[in-house]
């Protein structure tokens, strides 16, 4: 993958529902390019494109699960995880003896619900540790930043028209009832055009368009981008758990998720109190990102590097044969 194929998953990462006309000005290419190059990246699963309900993860508590297994089992049991609707983000760490997930529950939820109960009576996990995420700070690809040839800000403004990038709110508008087929045609395929989402529900043009702008605008649902960071060169991974002092908790958290590497931050129960998510292009870019970016922050007193072997699942996505499937 080349600099325009990185400058066409930067326009969908600020917008992944952006005319293809609008990406290929800022991008430099012809339209037919730009939309050849995107099938490309479709077809091969690099990339795609997610549109969700925004409210039903918000109602949701979300956990961070670190699993220690029997090698002989850990890739099996990861991929019993990554076929879990309520589990994400599922990848094999360190020698592959080791799974880290997440997964969410329910704030209501009775006894029993969800995988944490299951985990305790699982004969593969050796043992296990839970963090709840209270806070977090960034979250996603979309997050992400450390390509080679950046968008500059003329770029992004003009690719979003004046618009701030669609963003998760502090609060949800539900998705009402007559919009649930949209929804659900939109996690089909989170690009597909208005006309097409016309003809698959039988909706006058009109009403598919107004009702698509209304979810946007609201809140009610948000649009990401699963990706293969590994297809664009960037392919050592990590996950960082640090032990930071209370008072300096927001303040490390701020710090990181502004780093380019970074593509989730969040505040942690545990005796890890911050987890972030690290993409570099190499263990050299990790090694000099750890003792220099990390290293600087106040307040750090323990990090601990675990490295990613394989990635099973991303947010929605399975992962198999290195592309999303």
């Amino acid at each position: 993958m080349d600099v325009v194929d990185q400058q066409i998953l930067q326009c969908l990462m600020l917008d992944g529902r952006a005319p293809m006309r609008r990406i290929a000005e800022v991008v430099g290419v012809s339209e037919q390019t730009a939309t050849r190059r995107y099938r490309t990246m479709h077809a091969k699963g690099v990339l795609r494109v997610l549109v969700s309900e925004a409210a039903a993860s918000a109602r949701n508590r979300l956990w961070l699960l670190r699993l220690q297994c029997r090698p002989d089992a850990a890739a099996h049991l990861g991929a019993v995880l990554a076929a879990r609707q309520d589990v994400s983000w599922v990848a094999l760490h360190s020698g592959g003896a080791e799974l880290m997930c997440t997964t969410t529950l329910p704030a209501d939820a009775a006894c029993g619900a969800g995988v944490l109960p299951q985990i305790s009576h699982t004969a593969e996990v050796l043992s296990f540790t839970t963090h709840l995420v209270l806070h977090s700070y960034s979250g996603g690809p979309a997050e992400w930043s450390g390509f080679e040839k950046p968008l500059n800000e003329d770029a992004k403004r003009h690719l979003l028209q004046g618009r701030t990038p669609y963003r998760r709110k502090e609060t949800y508008s539900p998705v009402p009832l007559e919009d649930r087929v949209l929804l659900e045609e939109l996690g089909r395929d989170g690009r597909a055009t208005v006309s097409a989402l016309s003809r698959a529900l039988n909706w006058p043009l009109s009403r598919v368009r107004g009702r698509l702008q209304t979810l946007l605008d609201s809140g009610a649902v948000t649009v990401d981008v699963d990706v293969m960071l590994e297809a664009f060169g960037y392919r050592t991974s990590a996950t960082l758990l640090l032990q930071v002092a209370p008072s300096l908790i927001v303040t490390v958290c701020e710090a990181l998720a502004a780093h380019r590497h970074t593509s989730w931050v969040a505040a942690v129960t545990g005796s890890a109190n911050i987890v972030a998510a690290v993409t570099c292009r190499d263990s050299v870019e990790l090694f000099s990102y750890v003792t220099e970016q990390l290293g600087s922050l106040p307040g750090v007193t323990h990090a601990e590097v675990v490295p990613v072997l394989s990635r099973l699942k991303q947010a929605t996505t399975r992962v198999a044969a290195g592309r999303l499937v």
